[in-house]
């Protein structure tokens, strides 16, 4: 076994040493056995600088200021909590005390006041360096159409399970939503590209619309609330496409020709062409109106997928369908965000305090897709799709303590010096070295009848070991 651990550690520094970016000699032991570690550390540290996150701080943040506790602090902290290093704000901390002395009462003070500028300013900011390495990686997946990169856009809402620590959640038994936020993921990257964060969490999707950022050469996904026509005339004039599913009131159309079967359609899709009025301006657009007879009815009862786009002809009706359904990967990531990454830590009651920390998940959630990424340079596409985000974050979370007393801050600042290139290197040279076998998810069979029970009124409690004899 100590031959085999020598074996590994050289291997992993010789591959290291080919690339051409060779490393501190603390940080080999967990080259050589923690390497996906270093690599989620590696991210990290390149994508979260101090200077530009006070840079940010100072061009978006209006009514706060630094005086002890910097924006980066803040980012650290948090971020440790969204990896499951700490279990929530007060644990993280506590444990950078040697770091910053300051009061409970000062950080979560400064944590409440957090401007939800600030968090979206640092997942764009994030999103942007995230994007140059993958691209570097040449690892992002196909897009769906050719020519046109899928941007997905869906929003959440958190909160529902906060505790009534606040004074004004004290005053009733109805759960707490401490915010909305509007999320565009990137299909091909597999990161999130932009958040609108908003602290009144009965704000509709539809009002936020009006920021979101449209390049030319996108394909804008979207379910029915997003099917409003000034905001698909917006993506139209942009010189992006959009594919969402049609809102009878919100989408009212004048038909050019009738119903028809589409063409080549194996899946049974019917389409037309129709014109779309732009409420705003009065200017009209030509799109397709598709439907899809659905073999399950949806939960809320429909039979029939109704989507509206302005896709060329060119582009099949199955098409524009298989890419709506692309749309569920931006709920899977919100799922991730969730129970892996912890974007609504306990505690934080407060709605600025809570999208902050939301927008760190996200961050710590573009910091795995360069992960990703790089693993899938290394070990191809099919064998990345099987990874498990839980064993991932765990394993990540179960050394970083160790890593961190090893290998202090500072020693990484040859990481924090690579332009965009050298750290796509640097990631593929620890990804070969990564037992990419031991992240696997696991696939449950298929789901079995419940079992009767007995209700255990009478009898409250059973030996095991009688029913275990009985059962033989």
């Amino acid at each position: 076994m100590a031959k085999a651990t020598i074996s590994t550690a050289r291997q992993a520094e010789g591959m290291a040493r080919d690339a051409g970016v060779p490393h501190p000699h603390e940080l080999t032991p967990f080259v050589a056995r923690a390497p996906l570690q270093v690599m989620v550390r590696s991210c990290l540290e390149w994508l979260i600088d101090e200077q530009t996150m006070q840079r940010l701080f100072d061009e978006v943040a209006q009514g706060q200021y630094t005086r002890a506790l910097t924006l980066d602090f803040m980012v650290d902290t948090m971020l440790d909590v969204a990896c499951g290093r700490h279990p929530s704000a007060g644990a993280a901390l506590a444990a950078y005390r040697d770091r910053m002395q300051v009061t409970r009462q000062a950080f979560y003070a400064k944590l409440n006041r957090m401007e939800p500028a600030v968090g979206e300013a640092i997942v764009a900011h994030v999103a942007s360096l995230a994007h140059n390495v993958i691209s570097e990686l040449r690892a992002a997946q196909n897009e769906p159409i050719s020519g046109f990169c899928a941007c997905v856009v869906d929003g959440t809402y958190l909160g529902g399970r906060t505790e009534h620590r606040i004074k004004a959640l004290r005053q009733t038994g109805s759960a707490g939503l401490t915010g909305m936020a509007l999320a565009v993921f990137a299909l091909g990257s597999r990161t999130v590209r932009q958040v609108i964060l908003q602290e009144n969490a009965y704000t509709q999707e539809r009002a936020l619309l009006k920021d979101l950022q449209i390049g030319a050469g996108e394909v804008w996904i979207g379910d029915r609330n997003f099917c409003v026509r000034s905001w698909l005339s917006r993506v139209h004039r942009a010189q992006s496409r959009f594919v969402v599913r049609w809102h009878r009131s919100a989408c009212p159309f004048e038909a050019i020709d009738e119903l028809h079967d589409a063409p080549g359609s194996k899946q049974g899709a019917r389409e037309q062409r129709i014109w779309l009025d732009d409420p705003s301006t009065g200017e009209r657009m030509q799109a397709r109106r598709i439907e899809l007879a659905l073999n399950t009815p949806t939960r809320n009862g429909d039979t029939t997928l109704v989507l509206v786009t302005d896709l060329p002809d060119s582009v099949e009706a199955d098409t524009c369908c298989d890419l709506y359904r692309n749309r569920w990967r931006i709920e899977t990531h919100y799922l991730r965000l969730t129970r892996q990454l912890h974007c609504e830590p306990a505690g934080l009651n407060h709605p600025r305090a809570a999208l902050f920390a939301f927008a760190m998940a996200v961050v710590a959630g573009n910091a795995l897709a360069v992960v990703q990424s790089a693993l899938q340079a290394e070990h191809g596409r099919a064998a990345v799709e099987e990874l498990s985000y839980y064993y991932m974050v765990l394993v990540v979370a179960s050394v970083w303590e160790g890593m961190s007393i090893a290998v202090p801050g500072h020693h990484w600042d040859f990481v924090r010096r690579y332009p965009p290139g050298e750290l796509a290197l640097w990631l593929r040279a620890l990804a070969k070295s990564v037992p990419i076998e031991h992240f696997r998810r696991s696939h449950r069979g298929p789901k079995k009848p419940p079992t009767e029970r007995q209700s255990g009124a009478h009898q409250r409690h059973v030996s095991v070991k009688r029913l275990l004899d009985m059962a033989t």
